[in-house]
């Protein structure tokens, strides 16, 4: 199939497509009218997790990092989007509108759906009873026992608060690369979209923080027990260390190492807790940071005016770090340089209380007074961060001399020795499950929520954007892309021949003679016709093709011809007819002999006498064929030529090799030629019957006629194989009814 006959295909059907496309977009357009409006209002919470919060910042690869970050927002988001945390605010809803509806001065947010309300009083007050023991602040496990949860949910579907509505209304995303994550709700109602936005919001929070802790207590828990029995292996050891050296009179340093073990635990837990303290400091004051140039992008005016005065605070605050790094690296031995920090610190306090003070005078604006908030807040973390990098410094410190004292401490016995690794190596394993318990329990001391509200949800003032023509255009331009789709389809599914270049391709480049127009047969006048009166597009292509046709039969010496098809209702007769009114109007007599047996034009014409009747009777009787064909007079437009009859026959249901004697039959068509310059003769169908092979042998060419309407089928690909062995004796083919646009 060509492009181009794609293309006329298209251009054929523009109005279906043009009609599919309208009323695709005026659908869709009304059908958007009449929904109803929405309203959106959005939370935005800060997660924590761009400040690496746990992800492992050690890993240097920023590929790795930002893959860990992704990954925490999306285990994050489908936490949110959960069962459990969508459960959780259907439960607050379903506790606010059942009050509100009962005997709360509010009123439901919604009415129940009476298509779904199938649940009596009695199971309202049941639900209403368990909901007002559940306590949402301190909730860690939504679940609850099957029959609870059937009621819940059989009237939170009528309600709209199900997990399935929530989850359409709700939609949670990450904020472009930010360490933000906004949380939208699209209702019907504006009150209704802040409502639960910001319950949704601050209800997550809390249960997120809830399942936290809990899991942090969990970790203490199972480090309490495994420390326990390290402890236990540890002190068995010793024990037996002790009575041994006891036994042999060497001297117990069991004591003495005991008491060491004991400072190193105790300098340890400082440690951890120093460490910690220091990363809090250092998390607050990333996250202040960040939240503070945020919200600094929005007022560049205010920026400038306190780039002079912040720069004074960082060069005092490098000063401060500067010696607190000389203290360190003296371990707090040199006075003046104690001294010098102690002033340093003192300095950049009054600093940052003089900044207040000024700032406060200059802005009385809310707003302004946070700012200068959040500045003192990071300035004091950067302090707090500062003493806990030296304190931990300090400890590292003595614990390393500990240790290097408890190392000392050794019996030459070697048994003593032996025990002494055993007690050192479990001592090691104690005091490593024992920092994971340290930590965790400073992890459960100073649990904090890493997610935080950072904009609560305003209420919306106008609807959202129903985009009701654009979204009207896309439906008009699927529609008529899909149009054009099924039209291109039906038209590669169409193995009919309809054009010239089809007819080539589906035959395998069978030889066309030409084609002709489909024209309204009834009524047609080919007198009308052929005078030009006529000057439709249809009837005047029409018109050429048998001119050529006529052309191509004038230029050749065969004057008998057969014509053949491959099935019935091709038009072979019409054609016939056409050709020899066309040749008749040239001068030329033409004789069309019927000898197509099964199916007879005898009906179709009257036995009325044309001006050859006497000599073409005589010939008929003269060779034995009265009882096979008769005279029979043409149609009225043919007559009027005077140079085209017609020989029927009687509609003997015999092949031809049974009716016509060969020799007969040569030397009756011999002395037809004789008064006429073609003869032309009808054959049955090829693909039913072997009429037409056994007429072959009698004419100079067999021409084989098709309509554009049909179809090479499988049963056909044997019947033009037949064609193609004829070789000069097939002259080719003529393709019928061909639509004038598909004329080339």
């Amino acid at each position: 199939m060509d492009f181009g006959y794609l293309l006329r295909i298209l251009a054929r059907r523009k109005w279906l497509i043009v009609s599919a496309m309208l009323t695709a977009a005026i659908a869709t357009f009304l059908l958007i009218g009449l929904r109803p409006e929405k309203y959106k209002a959005s939370v935005i919470l800060a997660t924590g997790i761009v400040n690496y919060k746990g992800i492992n910042s050690d890993n240097s690869d920023a590929f790795v990092q930002q893959y860990q970050v992704q990954n925490a927002f999306s285990n994050l988001i489908e936490f949110v989007q959960s069962r459990s945390s969508m459960k959780i605010l259907t439960i607050h809803m379903l506790k606010h509108d059942l009050s509100a509806g009962s005997n709360g001065p509010e009123k439901p947010f919604r009415p129940a759906n009476p298509k779904l309300s199938g649940f009596s009083q009695e199971e309202q007050n049941e639900l209403m009873a368990e909901l007002a023991k559940i306590n949402l602040d301190s909730i860690n496990d939504p679940s609850f026992s099957q029959q609870f949860d059937y009621l819940l949910d059989k009237i939170a579907r009528a309600y709209g608060y199900d997990h399935d509505a929530l989850r359409r209304s709700i939609d949670v995303k990450r904020k472009g690369e930010t360490d933000y994550l906004s949380i939208e709700v699209v209702t019907e109602n504006p009150v209704l979209s802040q409502y639960i936005a910001n319950t949704f919001s601050k209800r997550f929070l809390s249960y997120y923080h809830n399942i936290s802790v809990r899991e942090k207590r969990k970790n203490v828990e199972s480090y309490t027990k495994l420390a326990s029995e390290k402890k236990f292996v540890v002190d068995s050891i010793n024990n037996i260390r002790f009575e041994y050296l006891k036994a042999k009179g060497l001297p117990v340093l069991g004591k003495q190492s005991e008491e060491l073990v004991g400072q190193i635990t105790k300098l340890e837990i400082d440690r951890q807790r120093a460490q910690s303290k220091k990363q809090s400091a250092a998390g607050s004051v990333e996250r202040i940071k960040k939240y503070e140039d945020n919200r600094e992008s929005r007022d560049a005016r205010e920026v400038q005016n306190r780039v002079e005065e912040k720069n004074n605070t960082i060069d005092q605050m490098d000063r401060v770090r500067e010696l607190t790094q000389k203290s360190l690296e003296t371990k707090g031995k040199d006075a003046d340089i104690e001294a010098e920090l102690a002033e340093a610190k003192a300095e950049l306090n009054n600093s940052v209380r003089s900044s207040a003070r000024i700032q406060g005078k200059l802005r009385t604006d809310e707003s302004k007074r946070t700012k200068e908030d959040l500045y003192k807040e990071r300035v004091s973390s950067d302090l707090d961060r500062i003493d806990a990098e030296e304190n931990y410094s300090r400890l590292n410190n003595e614990i390393w001399s500990l240790k290097n004292k408890l190392g000392s401490m050794v019996v030459s016995d070697e048994i003593s020795t032996r025990l002494q690794n055993d007690e050192d190596r479990a001592l090691g394993e104690f005091n490593k499950v024992n920092d994971e318990l340290i930590t965790a329990k400073l992890n459960l001391e100073n649990a904090e929520n890493p997610l935080s509200i950072v904009e609560n949800a305003q209420l919306p003032e106008w609807p959202e954007p129903n985009r009701q023509t654009l979204i009207s255009i896309f439906a008009a331009i699927v529609i008529g892309t899909l149009t054009i789709i099924a039209l291109f389809m039906l038209a590669y599914l169409d193995s009919s021949l309809q054009s010239p270049d089809l007819f080539r391709r589906y035959t395998n480049q069978l030889p066309l003679l030409g084609s002709i127009s489909a024209v309204p047969v009834k009524g047609l006048n080919f007198e009308t016709l052929f005078a030009g009166e006529n000057a439709a597009k249809q009837v005047s292509v029409f018109r050429e093709g048998l001119r050529k046709l006529r052309s191509v039969m004038l230029q050749t010496s065969d004057r008998t011809f057969l014509f053949v098809s491959l099935k019935g209702m091709e038009g072979k007769t019409f054609t016939m007819h056409a050709l020899a009114y066309s040749l008749a109007a040239n001068h030329k007599s033409v004789l069309l002999l019927d000898t197509n047996f099964k199916t007879p034009l005898a009906e179709k014409y009257t036995d009325s006498p044309t001006p050859n009747s006497a000599v073409l009777n005589k010939l008929i009787r003269e060779h034995g064929f009265s009882n096979v064909f008769l005279m029979k007079n043409p149609s009225e437009d043919l007559k009027k030529e005077q140079r085209v009859d017609i020989i029927g026959n009687i509609g003997i249901h015999k092949s031809p090799s049974e009716i016509l004697e060969p020799e007969k039959f040569r030397q009756f068509l011999a002395a037809l030629s004789e008064h006429y310059d073609y003869i032309f003769m009808e054959a049955a169908s090829l693909n039913q019957y072997s009429d037409a092979y056994e007429l072959v042998p009698f004419a100079d060419k067999v021409i084989a006629v098709f309509n554009a309407k049909s179809s090479i089928g499988h049963a056909d690909t044997e019947t033009l194989d037949n064609l193609r062995e004829l070789r000069e004796k097939f002259a080719g083919a003529i393709l019928t009814e061909v639509d004038v646009r598909n004329m080339n």
